[in-house]
């Protein structure tokens, strides 16, 4: 008779993927505009994206309500067959007004705003918008129900490098403040186990095409 070190625990399986690249993105912008579209070469990436998501077989195809990112999911949803299912709450970080712009621009036109939220960027919101905490907590609530609702299934989760590295740092028990140390660039896979009792990230920022070395955006 085999005996089990821990007892059985229904696991389930989340793949991390962050949408196809943007012109946004290619210009270091912030952004959380839901109707910015993904470029040719984001394109190209969904499709790497697709092959590999149908070799993994999931349950659940699932996407935030942002149109990369629901473009990327389409592309994965034609692969694979899934129904692609938008969920609410996983949108990328709000910047408010500092939308479009960059930090330097910022840094540079704005210094006492930029100074004000860069001595505690964890903490401190952009104008109008969300700090990395509230995202961080807005992240957590909505992958509890996604979790719940979904529980002991594979799930590919099509979203942004901020929800990715929220749900990352929750499942390693890492400290928010060290939110900017992951790099999760478009296109890249993250793998996370969830049970009842335990967590195990199985990689990070994986290409498609096997390679865990970050490409320049």
């Amino acid at each position: 008779m085999t005996e089990h070190l821990h007892p059985p625990e229904t696991i389930t399986t989340l793949y991390l993927i962050r949408h196809g690249h943007t012109e946004q993105t290619e210009q270091g912008k912030l952004y959380t505009d839901p109707e910015v579209e993904l470029t040719e070469r984001g394109r190209g990436q969904a499709m790497q994206l697709a092959a590999w998501v149908k070799e993994r077989n999931p349950d659940v195809l699932a996407s935030s309500t942002a149109r990369r990112v629901v473009s990327t999911a389409g592309i994965i949803e034609k692969e694979t067959g899934l129904k692609a299912t938008a969920v609410e709450g996983l949108n990328e970080w709000s910047v408010g007004d500092w939308e479009g712009r960059t930090y330097l621009d910022i840094k540079k036109n704005d210094p006492e705003i930029y100074q004000r939220w860069s001595s505690d960027p964890i903490a401190n919101a952009p104008p109008g918008g969300e700090s990395i905490m509230d995202l961080h907590e807005r992240i957590a609530v909505r992958l509890r129900d996604v979790l719940t609702e979904h529980e002991g299934k594979r799930i590919a989760l099509v979203t942004h490098a901020g929800v990715i590295r929220s749900i990352l740092l929750d499942a390693l028990e890492i400290p928010v403040r060290n939110f900017w140390r992951l790099a999760i660039p478009t296109g890249s896979i993250s793998q996370t186990d969830f049970s009842a009792n335990f967590v195990t990230v199985h990689f990070i920022a994986l290409m498609p095409n096997g390679s865990l070395v970050r490409k320049p955006e």
